[in-house]
Parts: structure tokens; sequence; C-alpha cells
């Protein structure tokens, strides 16, 4: 693999690392409320995707100008090559961590625990669909618990 793109790769992990691990560890605090506030949580990912595209284009391009017959055929090709993984893995980076942070938000809403919270940002980032599956059944729980006490 060339270096660059094993550079490229790393970028939106290294760049989202700090904002993950802010929600994980201190999903109370207000350094992590103030951090992950705004849209710079998504430049690490969203200029890599950029950069990787200018620096080999050829793959979207076939992408959007392909027979749209041929499009998964496309798909497969353009996944299958260095750029194409770098692409895939900017664009999981960037939506894992934008579920991840709605998520943590729905678990401070609801004041769920925070063992519960950190499980449903762990998973958040490390294994999407499990903490999606965490984060609808916690919260559901902690919803209906908070209803019955009242």
């Amino acid at each position: 693999m060339e270096t660059i793109n094993i550079i490229l790769f790393l970028i939106p992990t290294v760049w989202i690392g700090p904002f993950w691990l802010l929600m994980l560890l201190e999903p109370e605090s207000e350094r992590t409320k103030d951090w992950v506030h705004g849209n710079s949580i998504f430049i690490g990912p969203l200029a890599v995707w950029i950069l990787t595209t200018l620096l080999n284009p050829t793959g979207i391009i076939d992408l959007i100008a392909g027979n749209p017959l041929d499009f998964f055929d496309t798909m497969v090709e353009l996944l299958g090559t260095e750029s194409g993984t770098v692409l895939a893995w900017a664009h999981f980076v960037a939506g894992d961590i934008m579920a991840t942070r709605w998520m943590w938000r729905k678990a401070l809403e609801n004041k769920i625990s925070l063992s519960k919270t950190r499980t449903i940002v762990f998973f958040g980032v490390v294994l999407m669909p499990v903490g999606l599956l965490l984060h609808v059944i916690l919260n559901s729980q902690n919803i209906s618990q908070q209803a019955e006490g009242q």
C-alpha cells in the first residue's frame, strides 16, 4: 500500500479519537460538551475524503458517469482499490462519529446511567450496529422506568 494511502487511512481515526474518548471517558463533562458541540468533529474525515478524491478522481468519476446498470460492479471495483478503501473508511468514521454523538446526546438527555452511556458510545464507534441496538434498548428501558416512577 502506498504510504500516502496509509497516512490518509489513519488520519480520520486519529482525528476522531479525542472526541470519542471524551464521550467515552467523560460523558457528562462540560469539556466534552464543548468539544463535540460544533462541526469541527468532522473536519478530519471530510478532509481525507476530499483529498483522496482529488488525488485519484477516476473512481468517483467512473461511479457517477458510468452506466447505472453497472453501478454495483463499479462500486466493487472502486472499493477494491487503495483509494477506495480510504474513501470508504473516511465515510465510515464520519458516519460512526455522527451517529455516536447523537446517541451520546440522547443518553444524556434521557439521563441514563454512566455505564450504559459508555457502553453505547464504545460500541457506537467500534461496532455501530451493536451501538445503535444498545442505544435503542437502553434508552427505551430508561424512558419506561422514568415513566413508571412518575
